[in-house]
This record gives C-alpha cells, sequence and structure tokens, in this order.
C-alpha cells in the first residue's frame, strides 16, 4: 500500500463504521462510512486515496489537491511554531514542519507545496524548499507537446513552473508574451527537452504547423476593433506583446499568412479586414 497515493483496494471487512479495504500485501486501511456512496461487498474493488492519521492507514474517496511526488497551491489553515497545516483538499490537513518551510508560513495565505513522504519519521509530509530546476534522467513529454503549469515565480532568466504537477520546468524571459502571476495557472507547451535533463517551456504553440493558432488570436482581436489594428510590420515588439500576447516573429508569420489568403490588407501602421 502506498500512502499519500491513489490505487485501488479490496472491501475486506464491514461494520457500521465503515470498510477496512486490503491490497495485494494485506496492508488495511479503513475507509469511513462517511466517505461511502453506496453500498459494497466482500471482495469489490475501490478507488480510493490513502493517508495517514495518528499512525493509522485511513482511505478516502476525496480528490486531494496533489499526491506524494505533485506539486500543489495549498492555503494554510493553521500556522504553529513547530509548522503549518495546509489544506490538502481532503479531510486530513497536510503538515509542514517549520523547518522546511522556505519562509514562515502565515495562515490564511496561499503557497507552492510539495508532498513527499518524510525518510526518518515515514510520515507523508510537506515543504515549500524546493530543488532549483533539477535534473530529470528520464521524462514522459514530446517537444510541442501541450502541458498544464503552475506559476512557481520569477527567476534570473525567466520564470520557473511546475509542469504537470510533478516537474519543474523554465520559461525563459524572451518567450514570456504575457503578464504572469506566482501560483497561477497556464497552459504551456514543451519548448525543448534538453541534454542535461532540464525542461524549456512555451507559452505558446511554435512553429509553421501551429500558425493558424496565431492568425486565430489576430482575426479575432481585429473582430473587437471593427476590422482595425494599429500593427504592423514597423511595430515594435513590444506594442505587439501588450496588444496580442505574442512574439513578432509569430505575428509576422500569421500576418503573412492571412495576407496571401486576402483575408487582411497590410497598410504601414495597422491591419485592416478585407
Amino acid at each position: 500500500m502506498f500512502p499519500g497515493k491513489t490505487q485501488t483496494l479490496t472491501v475486506s471487512e464491514m461494520n457500521s463504521s465503515g470498510y477496512m479495504l486490503t491490497d495485494e500485501h494485506e496492508w488495511k486501511a479503513f475507509l469511513p462510512k462517511v466517505f461511502i456512496k453506496e453500498d459494497r461487498l466482500i471482495g469489490d474493488q475501490m478507488e480510493v486515496f490513502v493517508y495517514q492519521d495518528d499512525g493509522k492507514l485511513k482511505a478516502t474517496t476525496e480528490i486531494p489537491l496533489a499526491e506524494v511526488g505533485e506539486f500543489a497551491v495549498m492555503t494554510c489553515v493553521e500556522s504553529l511554531p513547530s509548522g503549518a497545516f495546509m489544506d490538502w483538499g481532503i479531510i486530513k490537513d497536510l503538515f509542514i514542519p517549520y523547518k522546511q518551510q522556505k519562509s514562515k508560513i502565515v495562515e490564511g495565505k496561499r503557497y507552492m507545496v510539495y508532498i513527499y513522504i518524510d525518510e526518518a519519521t515515514g510520515l507523508i509530509t510537506g515543504t515549500t524548499k524546493f530543488k532549483r530546476n533539477p535534473q530529470y534522467s528520464s521524462l514522459p513529454f514530446t517537444e510541442g507537446e501541450e502541458v498544464d503549469l503552475l506559476v512557481m515565480g520569477e527567476s534570473e532568466l525567466g520564470w520557473n513552473v511546475v509542469v504537470n504537477k510533478k516537474y519543474i520546468g523554465l520559461i525563459y524571459a524572451s518567450d514570456v508574451y504575457k503578464k504572469l502571476y506566482p501560483l497561477s495557472q497556464e497552459k504551456g507547451y514543451i519548448k525543448s527537452l534538453r541534454e542535461d535533463g532540464k525542461i524549456d517551456i512555451s507559452l505558446q504553440p511554435h512553429g509553421y504547423d501551429q500558425i493558424d493558432v496565431f492568425q486565430k488570436m489576430i482575426l479575432d482581436k481585429l473582430e473587437e476593433n471593427y476590422g482595425l489594428l494599429h500593427l504592423s510590420d514597423s511595430s515594435s515588439p513590444e506594442e505587439i506583446k501588450m496588444q496580442l500576447e505574442m512574439s513578432k516573429k509569430n505575428f509576422k508569420k500569421a500576418i503573412g499568412g492571412l495576407y496571401r489568403n486576402k483575408v487582411i490588407e497590410i497598410l504601414e501602421d495597422r491591419i485592416r479586414l478585407l
């Protein structure tokens, strides 16, 4: 049985308080009656999340914000000298010891939290101290793949982000074409998987095969502005970034395609729908 993970267990005992669930190795976790939506029989299987409570394994059908080995944004519900308790999305709060806090955690505030099993205690534990851009030996991604991002914060090179709740990646400052906020959620794309095991992320799909995405963004903005947009080949990258949240390179590719298809007219200081 894996504490801090969602897994499929078998109903092995039943009483008025709930079910005892067992895995293939005969490890047991108790599922309180409050989480039982429908009656089950001995031998039935259930998908549950297993957590620890007072030294015992318990199960819940609630879905946690993150599992062991994952990141999530959590709100502090209580801060004590010994540590902080975070809303984990389940009945049991997640504990972050004081020594695992990058800075003092304040009740009511939101933080990026990583969940792991503490080697000394064997307990599911949280931390706000992260390794900076760790190197991964193998990654389940392909270049160009769309991914979910959690924005960690700004660095010297750009913005560090959590990719699909498990990996730390980097958006270089030159690839940031919109306002980013710490702890926000974004969609991103795998830009490159480097030989040193690090992950570069883009906020936009790239390449000519994705140019229709940028063309649609431009057409949507033209529709909003009654068919006229005060941007052209001579516009600065900053102007394009501010109005369209894309690079000048992608802007020029997109309007070039729209022009060739006779969708827009490119003037000296603006573009116009035909």
